[in-house]
């Protein structure tokens, strides 16, 4: 299984990581963590003297993203799993990884806003041709839905 996280959706994607990664365990599959995000701008101070430059920014960035799930599946007693962080546009990104990585299932959490729809109606049209991958969408906070409450469903 391949848990995709979105630039923008990092918090309700590592919020749902130990209950995909039992749901995978359940399903005797590996588990790989995906981060994608956009490559990011050199950041420059109020003089624009380039303080990091792009590749440090991904190192931190990279840096960041492993910590946080380690963290998370420390705080609930998981083992370690595969996490990988990938720069560029996050739905051709998300296709490439998908691929090298044999998944079988791709879940992702897309946040509320516009963007995250977008992105989330985009990385379903394109896998439509895959005739053998599983796609989960974890949705929560719907009207009829407690806070805590997440449900799964195929896309």
């Amino acid at each position: 299984m391949l848990i995709a996280i979105f630039e923008g959706d990092e918090g309700r994607g590592i919020v749902q990581l130990p209950r995909l990664i039992g749901l995978a365990r359940l399903q005797n599959s590996s588990v790989r963590v995906a981060y994608f995000r956009r490559i990011p701008r050199d950041r420059t101070d109020r003089y624009d003297r380039i303080v990091a430059d792009r590749y440090r920014e991904m190192l931190r960035i990279e840096e960041a993203m492993r910590e946080a799930v380690a963290g998370v599946l420390r705080a609930v007693g998981r083992g370690p799993v595969e996490c990988v962080v990938r720069f560029g546009s996050p739905v051709v990104e998300v296709e490439r990884e998908a691929e090298a990585f044999a998944a079988d299932t791709v879940a992702f959490a897309p946040g509320p806003d516009l963007p995250a729809r977008w992105r989330a109606w985009r990385v379903r049209r394109r896998f439509a041709a895959y005739p053998g991958l599983r796609m989960l969408v974890l949705e929560g906070d719907a009207p009829g839905r407690g806070r805590g409450e997440v449900a799964m469903r195929p896309a």
